[in-house]
């Protein structure tokens, strides 16, 4: 192993508030650097909690330790979306967006549009919900929160003004 990467400090972080069982809340900033610049950050918070990996780091931002936590005990991981960076957080694939609220275990529900990029196709909610990765992602204002799908009871499908499903693109 190179000496000098071992004290390489990732640069690609990314703030997050995550969920835990039990009601353990974590702030801090997961790093992202391990994927192509050529993805969104939606695309990289996406690979980043599917990846293969059981652990990862988290810099807390109270204590500014690092600990590593098990994507199994994740509920749910929030990420703060402002306003200008609306664009450069999505890519510009086509995103299929649903209305829903997710009732979850524990009784906390989250309402928004679930995000899938999944083929015009593949565009109904239980395709959608029934994707191979293990998190949603679940847009709500200015914020998208990540779902463990094992964190969820059931997803009750919402009306929106424009209709029941909507093809944009996410800019």
């Amino acid at each position: 192993m190179d000496v000098n990467t071992v004290f390489t400090v990732p640069k690609d972080r990314q703030e997050v508030t995550i969920y835990l069982d039990r009601g353990v809340v974590l702030r801090g900033e997961i790093f992202l650097d391990m994927f192509s610049g050529d993805l969104s950050v939606h695309q990289k918070v996406s690979a980043f909690f599917e990846g293969a990996s059981e652990f990862f780091p988290i810099k807390l931002t109270a204590a500014g330790d690092t600990e590593f936590v098990n994507k199994s005990n994740i509920g749910v991981v929030e990420v703060n979306i402002p306003v200008e960076q609306d664009a450069e957080y999505f890519s510009l694939r086509l995103l299929h967006r649903v209305p829903v609220t997710a009732i979850l275990r524990h009784g906390d529900e989250i309402s928004g549009e679930l995000m899938a990029e999944v083929p015009r196709e593949k565009n109904r909610l239980s395709d959608c919900l029934n994707t191979p990765q293990r998190f949603i992602s679940v847009r709500d204002g200015a914020k998208i929160h990540y779902i463990n799908k094992s964190a969820i009871r059931k997803v009750l499908h919402g009306k929106h003004p424009e209709g029941d499903l909507q093809f944009l693109s996410a800019t």
